[in-house]
């Protein structure tokens, strides 16, 4: 727990355009190279900001984590426009795999609109659910306020369950934990990567 506190007091010397920024991008790529996790990012952040920062700042916090979640699905919707399923079932990328393309196609089949509204619920799909729309016949203004109905009422959740985890400390630790960690993946992934990428040129 003491632990838990440092952390917040570190983070605490952070402007909100940091915290802002951060989020935004954190919605930008999870829709376009996942699992990047942006809820855990704006509620992290949404917690923070109901300690150190106005209720200002909690509203640009909102408006830029919906502009990220928008921007970074309808990137994807517009590739899904400009390459067919036959482009991504041959290519199998590892998130956009002929099993979750297949899958998409399915729900979109039958729930439409609806799919692209609730495309939250399905963490782990939601560039595929994008890249479908994209190919499905819908029309891309359509699809638009589609994914901002469902930005909006998602994004406001998630910072209500940070203000409503305000007294739960253990459980604020635990998801801050999963995030660090998450986070510490990622870097030494890059890194190696990178040092890989090295290697290959040199050799």
């Amino acid at each position: 727990m003491e632990l838990f506190h440092q952390i917040l007091d570190l983070f605490s010397h952070l402007s909100p355009t940091h915290y802002i920024l951060l989020v935004f991008l954190a919605y930008l790529i999870e829709n376009i190279f996942p699992p990047l996790p942006g809820d855990t990012m704006l509620v992290f952040s949404a917690y923070i900001f109901g300690i150190y920062f106005t209720p200002k700042d909690t509203i640009w916090l909102y408006l830029f984590s919906v502009l990220g979640a928008i921007v970074g699905f309808m990137i994807m919707v517009f590739i899904g426009k400009r390459f067919d399923r036959d482009f991504f079932l041959g290519k199998n990328y590892r998130f956009a795999n002929s099993k979750f393309m297949l899958k998409s196609e399915r729900l979109m089949a039958n729930y439409g609109a609806l799919v692209i509204i609730g495309h939250r619920v399905f963490f782990g799909m939601r560039p595929v659910i994008a890249l479908v729309s994209g190919m499905s016949k819908k029309k891309w203004y359509f699809i638009l306020i589609y994914v901002t109905i469902s930005s909006l009422a998602f994004n406001a959740a998630f910072i209500a369950l940070a203000y409503l985890l305000g007294n739960n400390w253990a459980l604020i630790e635990s998801v801050l934990s999963k995030y660090m960690w998450f986070t510490l993946a990622c870097l030494i992934a890059i890194v190696g990567l990178f040092l890989f990428r090295q290697q290959k040129k040199t050799s």
